[in-house]
């Protein structure tokens, strides 16, 4: 048996590898204690940070933070900060900006107001896969907040926006028209346990007196975003027989929230929490979100805690009475981003179905870019449960199956809504419908595709190959002619959200247009290189520049030039050159153009037919933040 001696030196090498661990784990270093300790984080209401899942799933944490939720918000450093810091100016309504970085840290030299510059330091980063904003800390009487900066860098671009550039918005020389705090803005969508801590909340008039002590469990969205506040489940865990036994068993822990696995209402509401602009309900409750903040937590239902924003949801205080009702087209269907949730709980797959957020989405896999698999990007998102429609897509389309007018997405989530100064899918899931298109003033998914083709035709073409409950609308709500192009008609004569969702669609490489009679419809986007509206100018011109590569007639030069963000100088002389190099490359390559286009036989609009369309823009100017 050997030696009391020999025995006890056996005995302490078995036991004094747990005892390190456990003296490690005791005594070493804790991320999770550590990240407490940050700036800006709080350990209240059960959170307890995003590094105390890691541990026991590390498997999915690696895959959360591929998303861009990781990084909605960041602390500004060299890792996060993503626009270009060199020094050149940004030019805006005869105001300069210069984004400057020194010893590792990020500067904007801005206008002061008073004709001088002032010097702001990049302190936090709002954005990380379309734009990035960036704020500053700012003193508010014994705290401070983080005030937005006016210039944002677009990732995709590769160049700086004024933010009044990017809301859609009219032109404005105010730089600080869209000027918010991120502690009673941004914190509340952007963040995981969001806790403002504002005082002065029953005067938010008085800016002077505003005060915050704002934190969040975790910068960005992370676990206990969707799964909950974890402090119950991490502490449960710490026993290993009931961490194996959930393991091995089909039980879920009942701590813990696992979206995928509770009902319909309450799976859709994880997500429509921040995907569904909302209003506290009771209204009363205003108060608990600007202290502590919202109320609901993942697996609660949504609507015990908010009222969701709908087109006839009154404004209170002084704010303009229209502020929501534009954000929705005329029949309440949402056409600005973070509406999602009303989409989704006012289509029948949701009301009659099972949908939920991760019918399609996925947030531990797939393309990051829309946490979605590959597959769901095409028809089997829809095919999973309209199985029968799969088996013959050319009987229920009545187009070629590898057509764009037999992706179930084009039809029934068309792409005509506006964020982040591009066009999203829709996703109240519904069927075309040319008369409630063109009597709502709302895109039609047919006429997003072929771009010749009026409201008129629409509707007989639909009554032809799926009945006769498809009528001709008696009118459009544009006021412009039914027998034009709907999407010449929408681009010229409809709402800003209208102009830029045709100008979006007319670059589109799959729409039914040849590409040589796309160069018509390249006339009409030069006209809108003129528009009120700075982000309409911009989808324009990137359309231009996408047929451009589609079709190359030696306009690229030329629209390079094109600076949407300069002044109506600048404007009209890109609209008139831009239309007569098209003329002039577009006469010896093309026939006559099809009737309708307002083109004469020199390649040259009809501008006065074009002003009368214009002219009617005029009596809906609309203003829509996001």
């Amino acid at each position: 048996m050997g030696s009391p001696l020999r025995r006890f030196f056996v005995f302490a090498t078995f036991a004094i590898g747990p005892l390190a661990a456990l003296a490690a784990l005791r005594f070493g270093f804790d991320p999770v204690a550590h990240d407490s300790t940050l700036p800006l984080i709080h350990r209240e209401g059960d959170f307890v940070g995003a590094n105390a899942c890691r541990a026991c799933h590390e498997e999915h944490f690696d895959s959360w933070e591929r998303t861009f939720h990781h990084t909605m918000t960041q602390r500004a450093n060299a890792q996060s900060v993503v626009g270009s810091f060199d020094g050149r100016a940004v030019n805006y309504a005869d105001k300069t900006a210069r984004p400057i970085s020194r010893d590792g840290r990020f500067f904007m030299e801005l206008p002061d107001g008073h004709g001088k510059t002032r010097e702001a330091e990049v302190v936090l980063t709002v954005g990380s896969r379309r734009y990035q904003q960036y704020f500053e800390r700012v003193a508010r009487g014994r705290d401070f907040a983080f005030a937005r900066l006016p210039i944002l860098w677009h990732i995709e671009a590769q160049r700086w926006l004024h933010l009044n550039t990017v809301f859609l918005n009219p032109d404005s020389s105010n730089w600080d028209d869209h000027k918010a705090d991120w502690n009673s803005n941004c914190i509340f969508c952007h963040n995981t346990g969001p806790r403002p801590r504002m005082t002065n909340y029953r005067d938010p008039s008085r800016k002077d007196a505003e005060r915050f002590d704002s934190k969040v469990a975790d910068l960005g969205i992370s676990c206990e975003s969707c799964h909950g506040p974890g402090l119950k489940h991490t502490q449960a865990q710490r026993d290993p027989l009931q961490r194996y036994g959930h393991h091995f068993s089909d039980q879920r822990d009942p701590l813990i929230v696992q979206p995928t696995r509770i009902d319909q209402e309450s799976a859709v509401g994880v997500c429509g929490q921040c995907h569904g602009q909302r209003m506290p309900n009771p209204i009363s409750r205003s108060e608990a979100w600007l202290t502590s903040g919202p109320t609901f937590r993942s697996g609660d239902r949504l609507l015990d805690h908010v009222s969701p924003v709908a087109i006839d949801t009154p404004v209170l205080g002084r704010a303009d009475p229209d502020t929501f009702r534009f954000r929705f087209w005329a029949d309440g269907t949402p056409r600005l981003t973070a509406y999602e949730y009303q989409g989704t709980t006012s289509s029948p797959c949701y009301l009659e179905g099972t949908l939920t957020c991760g019918s399609c989405h996925t947030m531990h896999s797939g393309d990051v870019h829309g946490m979605i698999e590959p597959e769901k990007r095409g028809n089997q998102a829809c095919v999973q449960c309209h199985a029968e429609i799969g088996l013959d897509v050319k009987a229920h389309t009545k187009h070629e199956p590898q057509s764009s007018g037999s992706a179930c997405l084009e039809c029934h989530m068309p792409r005509m809504v506006y964020g982040v100064v591009e066009i999203h899918r829709s996703h109240r899931i519904e069927v075309p419908d040319a008369k409630r298109d063109a009597q709502s003033g709302r895109p039609n998914a047919c006429t997003l595709c072929h771009l010749d083709k009026s409201a008129l035709w629409t509707a007989q073409e639909m009554a032809r190959l799926w009945g006769t409950k498809y009528q001709a609308p008696a009118y459009r709500m544009d006021k412009a002619p039914l027998e034009l192009a709907d999407s010449i008609a929408s681009l010229l004569a409809g709402d800003a959200v209208q102009r830029a969702v045709y100008a979006k669609a007319m670059g589109r490489a799959d729409s039914a247009l040849d590409p040589r009679d796309k160069a018509f419809v390249r006339l009409h986007l030069a006209v809108t290189l003129g528009d009120a509206y700075p982000s309409v100018r911009w989808m324009a011109q990137r359309s231009l520049q996408a047929l451009e590569r589609e079709f190359p007639v030696g306009t690229a030069e030329y629209l390079r030039t094109i600076d949407h963000m300069a002044g109506p100088d600048a404007r009209r002389a890109a609209l008139f050159g831009m239309l007569e190099l098209q003329a002039e490359r577009f006469r010896d390559r093309l026939h006559t153009a099809p009737a309708g286009f307002f083109v004469r036989s020199d390649f040259m609009l009809d501008l006065e037919m074009i002003i009368r369309l214009t002219d009617l823009q005029g009596e809906r100017s609309i203003s829509i933040g996001e």
